[in-house]
């Protein structure tokens, strides 16, 4: 891999009003094979592989760090919401399709990546809200109910909390909390804290937010989309700007959970697109309109 050190970029970060919440070490752009341009990249907990979607290839693939072989895990899924297990072993992936009344239904999937097999988690249906891998259970939230079901055959528990839409309103197992009120806002990128406590969502035309579990006590962190949480205390999100027609800056950023440190891990130039973490916390991977794919090295 090239590694692009920025250094002076690093010695700036953390100043003009921006402390430093993430040590960023260097950034790589990772060596893609000949051809191959992405337009989504979701990094394993683990850090050893990509679940990737190809410019000119359409379906999901495995991307392997190591070997940068790429596999196939299914030429009809989408990336959308997409979540792979700590070990990476699971790969939950929604699968569109059209059916004989011309209305999309979507259907939630599983693949063992170690046995190359798939396993139907929800049918095909117009209510499928979100999904959630605990452990080894994948929880389907459909219609406002949750199913789980154990891959290893074992009984099928749902020991955190799950977030969902559903017609644009914030779900937390099932039941609508949308924190910034029901009427007029629709709410998107839902994740659950680590430790199950607290929400994050962006809420359209609004902004970032962070919330109780319950929907109480929003705090707003800023226009930051495709937000994922760091850690508990920290959140990771792109700051984008576009003149309607094609973005023209947007930056990778670190913000505190309460809204009150910032900080810059890349440059506008960089044109870097929706990020996603190791479980470590030591790689953070973004994407650019160009079908590059890059990972900023953190030590903690």
């Amino acid at each position: 891999m090239k590694k692009i050190f920025t250094s002076a970029f690093l010695l700036c970060s953390g100043v003009i009003g921006f402390a430093q919440l993430l040590n960023v070490q260097s950034i790589e752009k990772v060596s893609l094979p000949e051809g191959i341009t992405i337009n989504s990249a979701t990094i394993s907990p683990n850090g050893e592989f990509f679940v990737i979607a190809q410019n000119e290839q359409s379906g999901i693939h495995r991307f392997d760090l190591a070997s940068k072989s790429i596999s196939t895990i299914s030429l009809t899924g989408i990336p959308h919401d997409l979540k792979i297990s700590n070990d990476g072993s699971i790969v939950v992936f929604r699968e569109p399709r059209i059916n004989e009344k011309r209305m999309r239904q979507i259907a939630l999937k599983a693949f063992d990546v170690k046995r190359s097999t798939e396993t139907t988690i929800a049918p095909f249906s117009r209510d499928l809200q979100g999904s959630a891998i605990i452990n080894n259970n994948v929880v389907a939230v459909n219609s406002d109910k949750l199913t789980a079901k154990n891959l290893n055959g074992g009984e099928a528990k749902v020991t955190m909390p799950v977030a969902s839409i559903r017609y644009g309103q914030l779900c937390i197992d099932g039941n609508v909390i949308s924190p910034n009120g029901t009427t007029g806002n629709s709410y998107m990128w839902p994740s659950v804290s680590p430790d199950g406590t607290r929400v994050l969502y962006y809420l359209a035309s609004a902004g970032c937010y962070v919330a109780n579990i319950d929907g109480t006590n929003p705090v707003r962190l800023g226009a930051i989309h495709a937000p994922r949480w760091y850690d508990n205390n920290t959140v990771v999100g792109m700051y984008d700007r576009d003149n309607g027609h094609e973005i023209y800056a947007s930056r990778i950023i670190a913000i505190s959970a309460d809204g009150k440190v910032k900080q810059d891990l890349t440059e506008d130039a960089s044109l870097a697109l929706f990020p996603s973490i190791t479980n470590a916390g030591d790689k953070i991977s973004y994407t650019t309109p160009a079908g590059e794919l890059f990972i900023i090295n953190i030590t903690r």
